[in-house]
């Protein structure tokens, strides 16, 4: 490995680089051409802690200084909260829009808009008014019955659909209008503008204007972050992104050398969830409702498309909110399942060989990575420590590891990821149906989404701007 990849910090990307992208590239509709656009998609969920909501916080105000840049078009918060009786948490969507209103002259400017007129007013509570945020509920029963009464989904495909980040990301696919859709994290603690930017811009440079509705219309169709994770400690900061490091980066190490998902393990950070991806390329995929979806994702765009489409941009410092030991060897259980279905979806199971082999593999080269994580924490002392201490946990989390992708490998025989279905066959079977199309569901899930957003800003909450410093001190102090 290149540890110079993970030591390099991120050269500055102006705005005014990626506004002149968008506006020198551009797609063909039906009415002639027009600008490339990005929306940004933000899952949350009320954790009730003061801690993830000044994380919320600084990625929903930083995303909004985007907006007021010209480098994102809109913001979609995809939020999945909801109270103890299962309702939609409306006093946490008041927040969350307060942050927008406070920190964003475009939406404060386009809520003024709406409340100060008669006809805007009229235009958001008909759905007909695109604000640059809108918020999403993951449980908003409206939504769910544009996709029952089109024989879309079942009911008890819907009651699946309640819980869980990936079904709350594929709910965001088709109300979104950009041409690039970014996902970030809410519980970022250091987020930053580069972060967007750095993302898209890959899929900018090598965008294909002329490219036909059934072609890939960039050189790059996915683009995945990379980044040093750190987690805060007394005095200082010790590495982090254990699951990464220590199975992400070896496991597919050794499957290449195998001869399975070459070019895979040249991915310096497998599991990051901060990405940008095309609409072209979003819906070919399967999204995963479970701890598997990078995993799962990173599989199916390889196989369709070949890592050469694939492009990574380095975060530099990167710090969210962590979880504990006993969660993330249950996301790794699910995720080292997943990783075997794939493997046995694509007819690769003969090349892998005895599984015990493997493991053993896996052992040794995660153990020799350990040694790759010390030169890099002594390239920088003063922000990163990877001490004896640090290193005997990582050989005692590495032992562990092992077993438990052994029984993720027992577990994926007769099970397979929480998959979704593809937007592509959806629209296939949509614009089967007589007298409807996919141009219409993604309408009518659109204006669903505008107004209930319009009815948080103006019915329901009544968000005025001199009111969100104390709406937001209410959920961070």
């Amino acid at each position: 490995m290149d540890t110079e990849l993970y030591y390099e910090q991120p050269k500055p990307i102006r705005a005014l680089e990626i506004e002149r992208l968008k506006l020198d590239k551009y797609v063909l509709d039906e009415s002639g051409r027009r600008p490339v656009s990005i929306s940004v998609v933000v899952p949350t969920f009320n954790k009730n802690q003061s801690e993830y909501n000044r994380a919320v916080l600084n990625v929903i105000s930083t995303c909004g200084s985007l907006i007021d840049e010209g480098v994102v078009d809109e913001v979609v918060i995809a939020d999945g909260s909801r109270t103890s009786d299962g309702e939609v948490d409306m006093a946490f969507m008041e927040f969350l829009l307060s942050i927008a209103i406070k920190y964003s002259k475009t939406f404060e400017r386009e809520v003024e808009f709406v409340r100060g007129l008669t006809e805007g007013k009229m235009r958001a509570l008909q759905g007909r008014y695109d604000f640059s945020f809108r918020i999403q509920s993951q449980i908003d029963p409206e939504l769910h019955k544009i996709f029952l009464e089109r024989n879309i989904l079942s009911m008890k495909e819907i009651e699946d659909l309640k819980n869980g980040k990936g079904a709350n990301m594929w709910f965001s696919v088709p109300v979104t209008y950009g041409d690039i859709i970014c996902f970030v994290d809410s519980d970022i603690v250091s987020f930053r503008k580069h972060y967007i930017k750095g993302l898209c811009q890959p899929i900018l440079r090598g965008w294909n204007s002329e490219a036909k509705s059934n072609e890939p219309n960039s050189a790059k169709i996915y683009s995945k972050a990379s980044y040093i994770r750190l987690h805060k400690i007394p005095g200082g900061f010790k590495m982090g992104g254990r699951l990464s490091r220590l199975f992400g980066i070896p496991i597919f190490r050794v499957l290449s050398e195998h001869g399975l998902f070459n070019g895979l393990e040249k991915i310096s950070y497998p599991f990051s969830g901060e990405c940008a991806i095309t609409r072209y390329a979003i819906n070919k995929l399967q999204f995963s409702n479970g701890y598997d979806i990078e995993t799962s994702v990173l599989c199916q765009l390889w196989k369709e498309f070949g890592i050469e489409k694939m492009a990574e941009y380095n975060f530099g410092f990167f710090r969210h909110l962590p979880g504990g030991e006993a969660h993330a060897e249950e996301m790794l259980e699910e995720i080292s399942m997943a990783l075997f279905y794939w493997l046995r979806r694509y007819n690769y199971m003969d090349e892998l060989g005895d599984i015990d082999l493997l493991i053993d593999e896996y052992t040794n080269k995660a153990d020799k990575m350990i040694g790759v994580y010390q030169n890099i924490a002594q390239k920088i002392p003063s922000r990163l420590t990877y001490g004896q201490d640090q290193v005997a946990e990582d050989k005692l989390r590495i032992e562990k590891y092992a077993q438990i992708i052994k029984s993720g490998y027992g577990l994926s025989v007769n099970n397979k990821p929480k998959l979704l279905r593809p937007w592509a066959e959806i629209k296939n079977e949509v614009n089967s149906m007589k007298g409807y199309s996919y141009d219409a569901l993604k309408s009518s899930l659109q204006s669903r989404v505008n107004k209930f957003t319009s009815n948080m800003i103006l019915s329901y909450i009544r968000i005025y701007v001199d009111r969100s410093n104390r709406i937001i001190s209410q959920f961070i102090e």
